[in-house]
């Protein structure tokens, strides 16, 4: 016999709310960027994917343990374009993080 549990009321309220607070819809897709910033006078870089993208910004999996608020520049390798954002999330895995564009255009994702 299966035993299906009814959806926690609260989990979906939560979900609700976030969708509310959110700027822009998100579409989930794997962009391969190139993450630049500078470090000390140093210019770094690491490579990144996206988890997911919108107007205004990703999530992404990040080579690198960035700060937040750091300034950073998005590459687009396929298309060789930039846009600079600011890294306005962190989880507590080293590698996640949610980029925000200074600029937001939806086309810089290259998606169809």
């Amino acid at each position: 016999m299966a035993i299906k549990l009814a959806p926690n009321p609260a989990d979906a309220a939560v979900q609700e709310r976030w969708e509310r607070l959110r700027s822009h819809k998100r579409i989930i897709s794997r962009v391969k960027l190139l993450v630049e910033w500078e470090q000390g006078g140093t210019k770094e870089s690491a490579n990144a994917v996206t988890v997911d993208v919108s107007h205004s910004g990703c999530m992404a999996v990040v080579g690198a343990d960035l700060p937040l608020r750091k300034r950073v520049r998005l590459v687009h390798p396929e298309t060789g374009r930039k846009a600079d954002a600011e890294v306005v999330w962190r989880s507590h895995e080293a590698w996640d993080a949610g980029f925000e564009l200074v600029k937001p255009d939806a086309t810089f994702w290259g998606l169809k």
